[in-house]
């Protein structure tokens, strides 16, 4: 499932910093007339100033109202607007609220599925920020989704792992490393569907568990599918220590667990290794592999 944030606690944020910017318009004559194009006039001046405090307003009062797309549009009038009558002092807040809206136009768009609209904001986004990981996550969320642009989408991810780690935000890197997984287990699943994959499967199984590896270390499912393929393939011991290392890594309930029993052993069966394998079926015997375990306990294992 894809996680999205919508920035939260925008009206207070928003509503302070429109009260600093009216409060520097109406106090700030002086810097504007030093700061601000010489060529302008005291009444050109002084429309912008009035240009400025009514975009800004409608800017607060769109995300109020969680209008974002209306309110980016408004606030980067705003900057140009500031730029042009020299209130550099002003122009780092009025980025702040472009860039919250930004965000929210971008995640509503994530919810309702408009991956287009969500990429071209978080693209915009990228020229004002670059230390937040949410942006490169949510990014990577829209690309992995559009055809075509599943690389694309898996770079922006492993982008946010890199400055989520970099700037102590471990939650954002976390919810990226198991989305790149997502993938990956995604493709290995499918490849193997079937009651007897061919090699081409298996090899295409394989094939995705090695590249997920160059974005994320695999986990304990990687390691479920790639002893499942090692076994399909006739790879039996390494299909066992594949399903091991999976379970050592397993952190879940013991209905979970039976499928690494499970492949372990059918593997140690086909090696010969018959007692063994009889006493791990007893191991597996418990939620989506009961069936199949007890079938093993009941008509291979009675003369063990």
């Amino acid at each position: 499932m894809n996680t999205h944030w919508l920035p939260r606690a925008l009206a207070t944020r928003w509503t302070v910093v429109a009260f600093a910017c009216l409060l520097g318009l109406q106090l700030g004559v002086g810097s504007v007339r030093a700061q601000s194009d010489n060529s302008l006039s005291n009444a050109q001046k002084k429309k912008l100033k009035k240009e400025l405090q009514q975009t800004y307003k409608e800017g607060a009062k769109a995300g109020n109202a969680e209008n974002y797309e209306v309110a980016a549009t408004r606030f980067e009038e705003s900057i140009e607007l500031a730029q042009k009558l020299g209130l550099d002092d002003l122009i780092g807040k009025i980025e702040n609220n472009l860039i919250e809206s930004l965000k929210g136009a971008g995640s509503a768009a994530l919810k309702q599925e408009n991956y287009t609209d969500a990429l071209s904001h978080f693209k915009t986004l990228q020229e004002y920020t670059d230390a937040d990981p949410t942006v490169q996550y949510n990014q990577g969320l829209a690309l992995i989704n559009m055809e075509d642009s599943t690389e694309a989408g898996l770079q922006s991810l492993r982008q946010a792992i890199e400055v989520g780690n970099e700037v102590g935000n471990t939650r954002v890197a976390g919810l990226a490393t198991e989305r790149i997984r997502d993938e990956f287990l995604a493709r290995a699943s499918k490849a193997l569907q079937g009651d007897s994959p061919s090699q081409a499967q298996i090899d295409k199984a394989l094939s995705a568990l090695d590249q997920m590896t160059e974005y994320v270390e695999p986990n304990a499912d990687a390691m479920f599918y790639r002893g499942t393929a090692l076994y399909e393939s006739g790879q039996y011991q390494s299909a066992i220590q594949a399903a091991r290392q999976g379970l050592d890594m397993h952190q879940g309930s013991r209905s979970d667990a039976a499928k690494f029993h499970f492949v372990i052993a059918e593997s140690q069966m086909e090696t010969g290794n018959k007692a063994s394998a009889c006493e791990t079926f007893a191991n597996a015997t418990y939620g989506d592999y009961e069936a199949r375990a007890n079938h093993y306990l009941e008509n291979e294992c009675d003369d063990v």
